[in-house]
């Protein structure tokens, strides 16, 4: 019993591989499993396609039995096409992770035993995979309870799910390209030059599923980087189908990401897209050095770009909505521009172009919008917002800007603007001077962000730790949490900031504070593989017995990320 999924919604059809070995209740009468014994063969049926009538079970085929040379058709229901695979001994096994002996299990959605696992929050564990009914093989799992009770249930029987996987486990391997794709009719056979779903060269797609599902469903397949939060909302072209049946994207960036089918949805071609296709499949950037364009104005949106394209800092917030001159175009097509008087690593999606190099306006860019943008080049953009002013004076680092808005009456100096206030956005990037400006007024050093983190989280994630030591004088909490209850030692392990950690630990901090996953800091120190930081932990006092949510301690956990 392979857990895929929890259960399939009406609205939303996702292609991936069913491991179906009999729990789908079909059966191939008259017909049996030449290696078991099997009368009939449940679920998939596996016909020998060089040897006379000689047939596999699904459990027999994935185990290796008959002659690995040999062509098989699949043949998924009785009376259905049958598709010719190509030789086992070619293809990749992959291994079946899910409700399997030993896998810890809790009540699902289909449960209706009462309280026979002890409550709806305890847990047990799956010690044998049984047969429901005769005519449903392998369809439900015994479970033995934390609470000492053991039973039979429902995991696959005529749909039903009487558990929930908590922790998985291993169950056996099979072979994924070999399998049927869920809700594909018609699939092509070994040698069709067609696409999976549908697709093919040339064909315009979208990625619209949510963002946990597409990293997902990318296992296996490419896998997910931060570069490519840049296909989500933005429509790409198909420019590849590799060996193993995935889709290769182009972007107009340039960029070119490996796919699971099962995120694509095909785009249909209108007189808007046709440009976009021509965009997408030229590696040629849109842009050229010395062409102005402006930056995106709505900052979570830019901060979503600009991940895996020179990142996103606070400092960059008084070039939202500016007008820029491109510098440089990297090999990734990345951008170089330089705005308010820096220079910044843009996302080309992240920046409109408003004239080009030789001074020509952009098409359908009115005169007078062009002439107010470039007016804005060379003008500081004064908004009436004070707080707008003073956190983008302390994210420049103008002390004197800063100080100069603090005398204004309707001045405040914890005020907020874009989710951020002047302190939080001085102290990650280091702004000792605008920070002592600020704690001359009546500075509160625990306001917190959207994320729950506070001026010193700040400061950790931007590796200052003289920054922290300035902080701690004015009185701010060292063991301070956010939403994620991490404490900026756990941010300075993670973010690999030595200097962070060793000010912290020399500070007084906790060394041993767990975040919402249960980690403390010598955790994240051990995934991480920072044996310095392992070193500092321990030498400060780090507790090694703590466990973390899976009921790991620091050893457990080393000998669980093989780290000796």
């Amino acid at each position: 019993v392979l857990c895929i999924n929890k259960r399939w919604t009406s609205n939303v059809l996702v292609l991936i591989g069913v491991y179906v070995i009999s729990l789908s209740g079909i059966k191939h009468d008259g017909t049996m499993c030449d290696t078991c014994r099997q009368q009939p063969i449940f679920g998939i049926r596996w016909k020998c396609a060089e040897c006379a009538n000689y047939d596999l079970c699904s459990l027999c085929y994935h185990a290796d039995k008959h002659n690995m040379r040999h062509r098989f058709y699949r043949i998924t229901t009785p009376g259905s096409e049958r598709v010719m695979l190509e030789p086992r001994r070619k293809s990749k096994k992959v291994t079946a992770r899910g409700i399997f002996p030993g896998a810890r299990v809790m009540r699902g959605v289909d449960w209706q035993w009462e309280d026979q696992d002890g409550g709806s929050t305890r847990r047990g564990k799956v010690t044998e995979i049984q047969d429901w009914s005769a005519a449903s093989p392998r369809s439900a799992a015994y479970v033995l309870w934390d609470n000492g009770a053991k039973n039979l249930y429902r995991v696959g029987f005529e749909g039903m799910a009487d558990l929930k996987v908590m922790n998985d486990a291993k169950g056996g391997s099979f072979y994924r390209d070999h399998l049927p794709l869920l809700g594909v009719t018609g699939e092509p056979s070994l040698g069709s030059r067609s696409g999976v779903g549908g697709l093919a060269i040339n064909d315009l797609v979208n990625v619209d599923l949510d963002l946990e599902i597409v990293q997902s469903l990318q296992h296996g397949h490419g896998g997910w980087t931060d570069g490519m939060f840049e296909c989500l909302g933005t429509t790409g072209t198909v420019i590849g189908i590799d060996e193993d049946r995935d889709i290769v994207v182009s972007y107009p960036s340039g960029n070119r990401w490996t796919f699971n089918p099962a995120v694509l949805t095909k785009v249909t071609p209108t007189a808007n897209t046709a440009s976009t296709s021509t965009e997408n499949t030229s590696t040629n950037s849109p842009f050229a050095v010395g062409d102005l364009v402006q930056i995106c104005s709505d900052v979570e949106r830019l901060k979503q770009l600009q991940r895996g394209h020179g990142e996103w800092a606070e400092a960059m917030l008084p070039t939202l909505g500016k007008v820029g001159c491109v510098q440089q175009i990297y090999h990734d097509s990345d951008l170089k521009v330089e705005v308010c008087s820096t220079c910044w690593t843009y996302n080309p999606s992240a920046v409109t172009k408003v004239a080009s190099a030789d001074g020509t306006a952009v098409p359908h860019s009115s005169g007078e919008r062009l002439s107010a943008l470039l007016k804005k080049l060379f003008e500081s953009h004064v908004s009436g917002d004070v707080n707008e002013e003073l956190v983008k004076a302390a994210a420049n680092g103008d002390a004197a800007k800063v100080e100069e808005i603090l005398q204004r009456p309707e001045a405040e100096v914890n005020g907020v603007f874009a989710g951020h206030t002047a302190l939080q956005a001085a102290s990650q990037n280091g702004h000792m001077e605008v920070i002592k400006t600020l704690m001359k007024n009546s500075l509160d050093h625990e306001i917190e962000d959207k994320d729950g983190d506070r001026a010193v989280h700040h400061a950790a994630f931007g590796d200052e730790p003289a920054v922290i030591e300035l902080l701690h004088k004015g009185g701010c909490d060292l063991n301070a949490r956010n939403k994620r209850r991490q404490t900026p030692l756990h941010i300075g392990v993670n973010k690999g900031h030595i200097g962070v950690v060793k000010c912290l630990l020399s500070l007084g901090c906790h060394p041993s504070l767990q975040d919402s996953e249960g980690d403390s800091p010598l955790h994240d120190a051990i995934s991480k593989k920072r044996d310095d930081m392992i070193t500092l932990l321990l030498e400060n006092g780090a507790d090694i017995a703590i466990t973390n949510n899976n009921g790991f301690n620091a050893l457990h956990h080393a000998a669980l990320r093989g780290n000796p």
